[in-house]
């Protein structure tokens, strides 16, 4: 009986090798000798199938890796200056200079025999009545005055239109001649030391410019 059991055993574990040993022989398949190609495919599909199942482990989809973008070596150039000013523009000018002065024009002789005249500084009547060669009685009846009377400067004086002369000596100082200058002399008393000389026609003979200050020596020509 013993040796009936033991012989049970012995079939039973001899049954269970060559059970075991045809299931590793139809598992395992046989090795596979593989090429340069095949061996990358393989570790690239092995990759794949690592970095599938880390994603999936970790809880988040499948992502592919995000390249950064290429950001090659930037050189700015720099910014010319645009210039504002238009090609019409020419170069600053400086301003003109001031306009001189012009000068008054030169007077000349009066001409015939006025209605009326302004008395300047050293002037009276009968100086006028001689310049003008006109009747110094006249010409103190027609304006009211005396022999003696003491006129103020810019007094209008009226003149005669008769026609009559100047009664004596009209040319106090020969002319034409030269005159020097004395202090307080004008063209105005210049002109009635000479009776008849015109202060228009010192002034232009003269080049004198307005308002005519004379210095004592300044020699003048009397026309």
């Amino acid at each position: 009986m013993g040796t009936m059991r033991y012989i049970i055993f012995i079939v039973m574990v001899t049954s269970a090798l060559l059970l075991a040993g045809c299931r590793l022989s139809a598992s395992t398949p046989p090795p596979v000798t593989e090429t340069p190609d095949s061996a990358m495919s393989t570790l690239e599909a092995e990759l794949a199938i690592i970095a599938t199942q880390t994603a999936v482990a970790g809880g988040g989809a499948e992502t592919a890796p995000t390249q950064p973008p290429e950001t090659g070596p930037t050189s700015s150039s720099p910014t010319e200056a645009v210039p504002t000013t238009s090609p019409e523009s020419t170069e600053p000018t400086s301003p003109p200079p001031p306009p001189s002065p012009t000068p008054a024009p030169v007077s000349t002789a009066t001409p015939g025999v006025p209605q009326t005249y302004q008395l300047q500084k050293g002037e009276f009547p009968f100086c006028i009545a001689r310049r003008f060669n006109v009747n110094q009685t006249e010409l103190l009846n027609l304006n009211g005055l005396g022999s003696g009377s003491v006129l103020p400067v810019g007094y209008s004086l009226k003149i005669p239109q008769t026609g009559n002369t100047f009664h004596g000596q009209r040319s106090l100082i020969n002319h034409p001649a030269s005159y020097t200058v004395v202090g307080g002399d004008t063209i105005y008393t210049i002109a009635c030391k000479y009776g008849s000389a015109d202060p228009n026609a010192i002034i232009e003979a003269n080049n004198l410019e307005s308002p005519y200050t004379l210095s004592a020596g300044q020699v003048l020509h009397i026309p």
